[in-house]
């Protein structure tokens, strides 16, 4: 549906300082457009900038040592102990082949946390230039520099991807979904993530026992929690490994490892929640469950499901008006009477002044905050509009230009009928794959293989020894894979991939399953995955091959074995309760924390506001860049 916007702009120009008449400044911006128009009787596409020299290649890191290959894995506490009441395996039951143990690296207990400058980087930040293939860029995408230094890196249908703003630390993603993230390396060495519909954290790093860790705090929605890292190096690149802040008693590990007497069933009530009947068409939860690991492995994929549905609410509520009528004059609005239209075609407006297409305006931002829009005229005119919403169809700002080389300001109102946006439709139309029953083992098999892994790390925590972030991360997948064991990814948040052939752009998401069949070079720093189960729309292709970066990879390891420990602390406190079945005694220990995550520097009580504060500065940033290129 259409939404038609009757937009009058008011401009009250001011020059700073040189005595012009403010209608000689009105005219400098309004007749902008006229002036390509009259040159002009078709539509002309603004000449392609010079392409950038390429950036220096920095000095190979330091290659580090890859992780010894862990011998073939001890199935936990002796695989690991049978609850008392365990029976016979139930039909169905994932397949052997658990994790190997981490090994220890033999330094004992009691050292302090120290604040570390290092550790608070974003997950996966290159510490060093990679030696072999990196993930592929995007077919037909082109990066230009901004006047003001900033690097704006285009889609080839022309919309901006990226935003790297190096005064500010900044790094911004537009994901094909019509997400946003913004990424700051702030000067006391930590990170702050916002995303739109997601949560943002603030991530410290601290050293424990002579290692680098990390605590990302995270804030969405009035809700706080913590997760912890390990930071290890892996083919030139930093990667944060997931180390858990507690572990259960080895009892428990082996009463979710084993089958469990008999199948049970289990009321989820998902029923008429909105993002249940949303991905109808992707999710069928278990009928019944024979072990812990089939339960964990869809309360994982719902809430992958559930962040997938807010994030998706969040970006459909950033969508755009289809057509603007717009008056420009000033100063008041005796002086409105130069009439243009913008028609939006999916990626752009495209300004119409006098007949004739003059320019494009870019929306760098549109919702319920505000908007921030770049207007490019074909002849060189670039301003830049911020406003904010005064009421019920109105909006407020000012705009801001450089024709001469010398800034201007002005002010700008704007008066529409607000419609409301269509519903959402559920995801069984054209290009959905559904999670089938064969990708949902293989989901089955790594959970398990997770718990597997998770008790031997609290086996060598009990005796005070360091777990080994490359055992527990995806060098020992990689490493696996390439000894003939494939594995499956669940893909644990909105990444854009490219197309391992065709190095075309599509999406992935949470809930999203990928699997890794064959190890990548042992140089490469990305790797080529087989896309099991998808949503549709901008998603990849089931069947297609992506190229990956082995930052992602190891976030989404990060993501599943997060959601499992919060599985895993929901069914100990659920057991023998609601058709599950009762734990041992011995099963029922409360877990202990991690003596790092006790020892880690707190959260600042302003990360919250801070990560607010961002999203904004992020606006401006974007505006600059954008108007300045």
């Amino acid at each position: 549906m259409q939404r038609r916007i009757s937009l009058m702009n008011t401009l009250s120009w001011k020059a700073g300082g040189n005595g012009r008449a403010a209608m000689v400044l009105a005219g400098i911006l309004l007749g902008a457009c006229a002036l390509a128009s009259a040159g002009q009787a078709t539509k002309q596409a603004p000449k392609p900038a010079a392409k950038p020299a390429a950036p220096a290649k920095p000095a190979a890191a330091a290659k580090p040592a890859a992780p010894a290959r862990p011998a073939a894995p001890a199935k936990p506490a002796a695989t690991p102990a049978r609850p008392a009441a365990g029976g016979a395996s139930a039909a169905h039951a994932p397949s052997a082949g658990g994790a190997s143990a981490a090994r220890p690296t033999g330094n004992g207990a009691g050292t302090a946390a120290r604040p570390s400058t290092t550790a608070g980087r974003p997950a996966g930040a290159s510490t060093g230039a990679a030696r072999g293939a990196g993930p592929r860029a995007a077919s037909g995408s082109k990066t230009e520099t901004a006047k003001n230094g900033a690097r704006v890196t285009m889609r080839r249908d022309g919309r901006v991807s990226d935003v790297h703003d190096a005064k500010r630390g900044m790094e911004i993603h537009h994901g094909l979904d019509g997400s946003r993230r913004v990424s700051v390396q702030r000067r006391d060495g930590s990170r702050l993530v916002a995303e739109r519909g997601r949560a943002g954290y603030v991530q410290r790093g601290f050293s424990y026992h002579g290692h680098e860790f990390a605590r990302r705090s995270y804030y969405f929605n009035g809700r706080e929690y913590d997760r912890f890292y390990r930071s290890y190096g892996y083919r030139g690149l930093a990667l944060d490994v997931y180390a858990p802040g507690f572990y259960f008693a080895s009892a428990f590990y082996g009463w979710a490892y084993n089958p469990w007497a008999a199948p049970i069933a289990f009321g989820w009530g998902w029923a008429g929640n909105p993002w249940f009947g949303f991905y109808g068409g992707f999710f069928t939860p278990y009928a019944v469950y024979p072990s812990a690991a089939f339960w964990l492995t869809d309360y994982l994929i719902a809430q992958d499901l559930q962040a997938a549905y807010a994030a998706r609410d969040a970006a459909s509520s950033a969508s755009v008006p289809q057509l603007v009528d717009q008056k420009e004059g000033g100063p008041g609005p005796a002086n409105e009477h130069n009439l243009s239209t913008w028609a939006w075609n999916g990626n752009q407006y495209e300004m119409t002044f006098n007949g004739a297409h003059c320019g494009n305006l870019t929306v760098v931002k549109w919702d319920a905050d505000g908007v921030v829009l770049t207007r490019a005229d074909f002849n060189g005119f670039k301003a830049v509009y911020n406003g904010r919403f005064i009421g019920d169809g109105r909006i407020a700002g000012t705009v801001n230009w450089n024709p001469t080389g010398e800034p201007h300001m002005g002010t700008w109102s704007a008066s529409f009928t607000p419609v409301a946006a269509p519903a959402p439709q559920p995801t069984d139309a054209a290009g959905v794959t559904p999670l089938s029953p064969d990708v949902k083992q293989l989901i089955a098999d790594e959970v398990r293989s997770q718990l597997a892994l998770e008790n031997a790390e609290a086996a060598q925590t009990a005796q005070n020894q360091d777990v080994d972030a490359g055992s527990s991360g995806i060098a020992r997948l990689l490493d696996e894979v390439a000894h003939g064991k494939p594995h499956m990814f669940v893909v644990g948040g909105g990444l854009d991939v490219t197309d391992a052939s065709s190095g075309q752009e599509c999406h992935v998401s949470d809930g999203d399953a990928l699997q890794l069949t064959t190890a990548p070079a042992s140089d490469a720093t990305a790797a080529t995955l087989a896309v099991r189960a998808s949503k549709g729309g901008v998603e990849c292709t089931p069947g297609s091959m992506v190229s990956v970066n082995l930052t992602d990879l190891q976030e989404m390891q990060n993501h599943m074995r997060e959601n499992i420990d919060v599985g895993l602390k929901q069914l100990q406190a659920n057991q023998g309760h609601g058709g599950l079945p009762q734990a041992p005694s011995l099963a029922q220990a409360a877990p202990a924390p991690a003596q790092f995550a006790a020892l880690a520097p707190p959260p600042s009580p302003q990360d919250a506001a801070d990560i607010q504060a961002q999203t904004k500065q992020a606006d401006q940033a974007e505006a600059e860049a954008q108007g300045n290129q």
